[in-house]
Formats: structure tokens, C-alpha cells, sequence
């Protein structure tokens, strides 16, 4: 039942969702706003009487057990209807790809899963419903009253699940404390995320989600989420993903000298395309480079990239990005 009951907030709020997509321009809106949009309109429709059915999720379930059997719960977030809801909205909003990494969506936007955000209005009903009342018993308090203690008595999961995380974290802030720190070991496991990791380690809102040009900002979440079309991470999904010339900058290898790299025992690209090898080292974005301030400029070529998202030049470096993109995409507008 609980099953099918998310399966229909799911679609009722991703309707709502849809609708809203069609009368906004992305192009024109800030990140903030786009976020309180869906918050208003969407968030209430997908968590519709969550004090009910949210034990049945995957990361109610698993805050429930005891913390040393816990698996991780940035995994087990992603794996129920109502988060992977949540996650498909944040990537509209951050605009990149549906296959881009769950982690980063949750560190860049500064933002948690549904089900802990709910959880200080799951826990306020479940003590409030605890309490005995002295209404007649015909009053629908007293009858919820009645149906607690029978979830009590019978020992039903409903109420072992929310007593268990209640007298495991106390409060919904521990459990945002244990969902960040399994978000960090979940994101250190991730080879995918090595370059975000070189200056990301919290969840917190990124500045440059605040840039006014919308272009800018999707370039620099897509660089730091490695969400781009470089080869280093396209590679991956072409027919043959093994050879080097899937993995190799298209501006500085040589199609023939990687065929006779391809003989080898252990080929090694010469030049892969990175994130790094893009930003300091390929000839082909010198002219964009070159336009740089010369501390923005400095900052890249000593890979300070942590300082660069956190300085005043995350508009130059948004049009930076952007600019390459167009040099490997000249069809691009």
C-alpha cells in the first residue's frame, strides 16, 4: 500500500512539476527562486501525509537500525520514489544530466533528502498522537489515540520504526549530522568525484548558483560535477569505451599515434581529457585563457579551484567555461 500511495504522490507532483516547467524560463529565474518555486508547489504534493507512510522508505528503514548495521544513508535516500523525485528536480534546477551524481547535487545545493527535511513535522505527530486525550470517544483525536496503542501493543512497524529513530537520534539534527557524514564517505568512494572532491568536502549552498546568467552557472556545475562533454567522462558511453582515443584530448592527440599506443601491454593516453588538462594545459582554449584577469589566470594555473568557486571572479570563470564549451562545440550558440 505504502508502495503504491508514493507511486501516486510521485505523479501527482512530478504533474506539478510539469505544469510549472511549462510557464517558467529557466534562463530568467535565479537558482533560489526556481528552489522556493518547488518547495511551494511541488515538495507539499510529493510529501502528502508523510508521517504515515514515510517509515516504509528506504532511509526511515535504515535509520532505524541500530547505528553500527546502518548502511549509508545518502545511498539508501536515492533509492526511494520520493527522493529520486526530489533528485530529478534539482538537476533541472542545476541543469545538468539525469545521470549526474547524487552526491554532488545534495553538496552543491546545500540541500538534504525530502524524508529528513519532513522529519521535524513526522516527529511533532508522532509525540503529539503518543499523548493520552480526554475527548469523548467518538472525537477522531481519541480514536487516533486508540489506533496508537494498538501499533503499540501489537508491536506493528509503523510505530517500532519512528520509536526506534526517535530514541536512536533524539532530534531530526542528529540525523542530518549522520546523513553529512555518510555523504562524505559516500563521496569519497566515488572515483568518478575525484576532481570535486580537490574542494568540496560539506553540503552547503555553492556561490555561484547566485550568478545572474544562467549559462555561466550550468557551465560551473557541470565542470564541477564532471557532467560535461569532455572525453574523459563521454568516453564512457561510446562503443568502445577501452580504446585511448575515447579518453583522449580531440585537440592534441593524434588519431595514428594512438592506434600504435593501442599495441602497448598498459596504453596510456598521453593526453587525457580532463577537467584539469581543459582548464590549465590544452592549446585549443588559449584565446579564452588568454582574455582572463590575470589573477583568475594565476588561480587556474595553480589549480586553486576551491578559491576560484569562492571568489569574485566565479562570473569570469562562468564565461571562461562557457567559452570552451563553444570551442569544442562551434555549432554551440
Amino acid at each position: 500500500v505504502s508502495t503504491q500511495s508514493t507511486g501516486e504522490l510521485r505523479k501527482k507532483a512530478l504533474r506539478s512539476f510539469f505544469s510549472l516547467k511549462r510557464m517558467l524560463d529557466t534562463t530568467a529565474l535565479s537558482t533560489s527562486t526556481m528552489l522556493k518555486l518547488i518547495d511551494s508547489l511541488v515538495k507539499p504534493v510529493a510529501t502528502y501525509a508523510c508521517q504515515i507512510w514515510l517509515p516504509a522508505t528506504n532511509l526511515i528503514q535504515a535509520l532505524a537500525k541500530p547505528r553500527d548495521e546502518r548502511p549509508n544513508l545518502s545511498r539508501s535516500a536515492g533509492k526511494d520514489l520520493l527522493e529520486t523525485t526530489h533528485l530529478k528536480l534539482l538537476k533541472w534546477v542545476l541543469g545538468v544530466h539525469r545521470k549526474t551524481n547524487n552526491n554532488f547535487c545534495y553538496g552543491d545545493s546545500g540541500r538534504t533528502p525530502w524524508a529528513i527535511e519532513v522529519l521535524p513535522q513526522c516527529f511533532r505527530y508522532f509525540e503529539r498522537i503518543a499523548k493520552p486525550t480526554q475527548t469523548s470517544p467518538n472525537d477522531v483525536n481519541f480514536l487516533v489515540y486508540q489506533a496508537f496503542c494498538e501499533q503499540q501493543r501489537l508491536g506493528l512497524s509503523w510505530h517500532t520504526k519512528w520509536q526506534s529513530v526517535i530514541n536512536t537520534y533524539g532530534n531530526p539534527n542528529n540525523i542530518l549530522t549522520a546523513f553529512s557524514e555518510d555523504w562524505k564517505t559516500d563521496l569519497s568512494n566515488q572515483g568518478k568525484m575525484s576532481f570535486y572532491r580537490t574542494f568540496k568536502d560539506h553540503i552547503a549552498e555553492e556561490h555561484y548558483l547566485g550568478l545572474k546568467n544562467w549559462a555561466y552557472r550550468v557551465s560551473i556545475a557541470r565542470m564541477r560535477s564532471s557532467s560535461h562533454d569532455l572525453r574523459i567522462e563521454r568516453g564512457w558511453y561510446t562503443k568502445t569505451p577501452h580504446l585511448l582515443s575515447s579518453r583522449a584530448c580531440r585537440f592534441c592527440c593524434n588519431i595514428e599515434y594512438l592506434e600504435d599506443l593501442e599495441a602497448l601491454p598498459f596504453p596510456e593516453a598521453p593526453f587525457p581529457e580532463t577537467e584539469e588538462h581543459c582548464l590549465t594545459e590544452c592549446p585549443a582554449y588559449h584565446p579564452a585563457r588568454s582574455s582572463l584577469s590575470e589573477h583568475l589566470k594565476s588561480l587556474i594555473m595553480l589549480k586553486e579551484y576551491g578559491l576560484i568557486m569562492n571568489s569574485i571572479h566565479m562570473n569570469e570563470f562562468g564565461q571562461y567555461l562557457t567559452k570552451c564549451s563553444r570551442i569544442r562545440n562551434p555549432k554551440e550558440k
